[in-house]
């Protein structure tokens, strides 16, 4: 269910830009810490906040519609001073929120249909689908400075009946109760309870039979045991009353910050499953820095139905993944960290997966001709991965630091100047920046490369030619490659056929290979 389409917010805590576009069912926000993840969820359930009123920050066209008709609303949202960025009241706070019409259509029948027709006189030409509200003169919070037909007392009442939040300080407690009152105030009947602990017994602890008094009973070499859920382990209590809140509210918006409390992988796995199915019905957020719920296996046939929003720390920013890029083969994309448990020996990182293919072909010819008999061995401990093409240099971020040995190769054209940053002005950038990830040196040369590679910072080489294909196709143009040229088809078939690698090609795998000689 999509209930918002997008949602952009400026200056909010720590947030200085935040702009989530093409929202889906279930939207995966994910990045290091202190990026600004949960601050997205928190303001979602701030609009539980929203109340019509604030016309005197209307515009003046707004205003004077206003006059004439008492029905149009105005809306506003209070937000305290710790609220603004960098606590500074002054700044300029704003938020731009676009509904999806075909639900509101069906949660709030006929509204819509009638607010259209209201507005359609305004002379403000501002006036639209969006909600756009900002902090104006001296105002505490935010306030809509135009009409839009989403302004609507039962809409506005909808939205903030429908929100759910599920904070991360649950191991603990829950929402501030013991996790037994909490269950108990709930009130629930007989079939929800067997639904909840059917729910627990599925996802977390197959030894869970049964409840009595809040308690759960888990039956063990033929025996019950009952134990409070305070007692219960990290995984049962992470999700025990969350999954009530879930399973028996109507609520159509669940904002759930770090999933991954306290689960294994394979309750990690049941959880993604769950709330994939769950998003049929309701819009769900989650907020997480665990890989584990960014795993396109599992919604393989479901792709239109997930968003994920990954921050850059080189443009500071959250920026959305294409998620087409790594749907054919996952374990290779650099941007879910798949490879930070990777046990290989060696990490080579390009641009996208054909690159990714393409290298993988051009190794094996390596070692079979150099390595002979054992170069099967060697293939095996060495990972490549690619960096969602050119999104490249946002997830140089996800490259682990030491003792993983890592290498950059990209195009030769990202030492050119253009619209974006060189790889060079990437690499200077990412060792300014003030977070916890790996260094990176620009080299111009092989050596430069080989001086580098295994000794802290990793090594970023751009190829000679603009593009891989020049090393296999001579007259290929990188720029305006032939229609009829399908890189992830026609790249490895070329580099297959190719009779000798190129000397570039090979002193590159000669220095990552260096180290597994003796191997």
């Amino acid at each position: 269910m999509i209930i918002f389409r997008e949602i952009e917010i400026r200056n909010y805590r720590n947030i200085k830009h935040a702009e989530l576009k093409q929202l889906r069912d279930l939207n995966i926000i994910i990045g290091p810490n202190n990026c600004g993840k949960t601050n997205l969820l928190e303001f979602i359930q701030s609009l539980e906040k929203l109340e019509l009123g604030g016309y005197e920050y209307l515009c003046p066209e707004c205003k004077e519609f206003r006059e004439s008709d008492s029905d149009i609303m105005c809306l506003t949202l209070t937000h305290g001073h710790n609220d603004f960025y960098l606590k500074d009241r002054g700044t300029q706070m704003m938020v731009e929120l676009s509904l999806d019409e075909e639900q509101i259509k069906q949660l709030v029948p006929r509204v819509l249909e009638k607010q259209k027709e209201k507005l359609k006189n305004a002379s403000c030409r501002q006036i639209s689908d969006s909600i756009v509200m900002e902090k104006l003169r001296d105002a505490y919070g935010l306030n809509a400075k135009h009409f839009s037909i989403f302004i609507h007392n039962d809409i506005i009442d909808e939205i903030k009946r429908t929100i759910l939040y599920c904070p991360e300080q649950r191991l603990q407690n829950y929402k501030e109760k013991d996790f037994e009152e909490y269950i108990r105030e709930k009130e629930l009947r007989s079939s929800q309870k067997r639904k909840w602990i059917d729910f627990l017994n599925k996802i977390v602890d197959a030894k869970i039979d049964d409840e009595k008094y809040e308690k759960l009973i888990r039956k063990v070499d033929g025996e019950d045991f009952e134990t409070p859920l305070s007692e219960q382990g990290s995984g049962v209590r992470s999700l025990a009353c969350l999954a009530v809140d879930i399973l028996f509210s109507d609520t159509k918006i669940v904002l759930i910050d770090e999933p991954e409390l306290g689960l294994n992988p394979l309750v990690k796995q049941e959880f993604l499953n769950f709330l994939l199915e769950e998003s049929k019905g309701r819009q769900i957020f989650i907020a997480t820095q665990d890989p584990t719920f960014v795993n396109p296996i599992l919604w393989k046939d479901r792709n239109d139905r997930v968003s994920v929003y990954f921050y850059s720390p080189i443009k500071e920013k959250f920026i959305k993944i294409d998620l087409k890029q790594n749907q054919e083969d996952p374990n290779t994309f650099a941007g879910y960290l798949p490879h930070t448990t990777s046990l290989k020996d060696i990490h080579l990182y390009v641009e996208g997966t054909s690159d990714v293919y393409i290298f993988q072909i051009l190794l094996e010819k390596h070692l079979k001709e150099k390595w002979h008999k054992n170069w099967f061995e060697i293939m095996n401990k060495v990972g490549i991965y690619h960096l969602n093409g050119d999104n490249w240099s946002h997830f140089l971020y996800t490259i682990p630091k030491t003792p993983y040995r890592c290498a950059v190769i990209l195009d030769g054209d990202k030492q050119k100047t253009t619209e974006k940053a060189t790889a060079e002005e990437v690499c200077a950038k990412y060792n300014t920046i003030t977070i916890n990830a790996s260094k990176f040196k620009f080299c111009k040369t092989i050596e430069d490369m080989k001086n580098t590679f295994g000794k802290g910072s990793h090594p970023v080489y751009c190829l000679k030619e603009d593009c891989i294909e020049k090393y296999f196709i001579h007259d290929f143009d990188c720029a305006n490659s032939p229609r009829d040229y399908r890189k992830k088809r026609d790249g490895p078939r070329e580099a297959e056929e190719l009779k000798e690698l190129p000397p570039e090609i090979m002193d590159i795998f000669e220095v990552i290979l260096e180290s597994v000689k003796d191997g």
